[in-house]
């Protein structure tokens, strides 16, 4: 019987640890940001660059709200602004040489991953030193898998510090107007 009991309370008390362990632990962090299905179709294309050294083909996209901003005046973006980077392989023919247009310019392939950034109140606050602006950051594949957890956008955050507060820091493919 005393056994018993003593398993019992070593059991009780693994058991209270455990619990203990789980609830002081930090909560995984909330996607916030969200991984927008149909952006080539509901989002403005802001611009288009192309990397010829991987070559890759970079399209960025805005919802409604970021492609609203179009000069510095009009800074910062609004509440609920998604700015989406859209990341792609350069097309390849048969060959496997790249195809480029009649410009020269290297044609979009298919699509590696995009990186989302959204801007709401209070947001980027867990990143602490690293906060740029009321930004939060993510990451996806096309079948909406991560390529970029929450809990790994602080290094999203510290990066887009270097576009600055006066550019509300979003890194622009064109100029803002004046």
């Amino acid at each position: 019987m005393e056994r018993k009991l003593l398993a019992i309370n070593v059991l009780a008390v693994l058991a209270a640890a455990l619990l203990a362990h789980v609830a002081s632990s930090d909560p995984p962090a909330a996607d916030r940001v969200g991984f927008p299905k149909n952006y080539q179709t509901q989002f403005k294309v802001l611009g288009v660059r192309v990397r010829d050294e991987a070559p890759e083909v970079l399209t960025a996209y805005g919802n409604t709200r970021a492609a609203s901003v179009s000069s510095r005046t009009q800074l910062p973006f609004p509440e609920g602004s998604v700015i989406l980077m859209e990341f792609s392989y350069a097309l390849r023919d048969a060959n496997n040489q790249i195809v480029r247009d009649a410009n020269g310019i290297v044609q979009k392939g298919a699509v590696e991953h995009v990186d989302v950034m959204k801007r709401g109140k209070g947001f980027g606050e867990k990143y602490g030193d690293n906060r740029s602006g009321e930004w939060e950051y993510a990451g996806y594949k096309l079948d909406g898998t991560y390529a970029t957890t929450p809990e790994q956008s602080v290094q999203c955050a510290g990066c887009h510090r270097k576009a600055g507060p006066e550019n509300d820091f979003v890194y622009r493919m064109r100029p803002l107007a004046p």
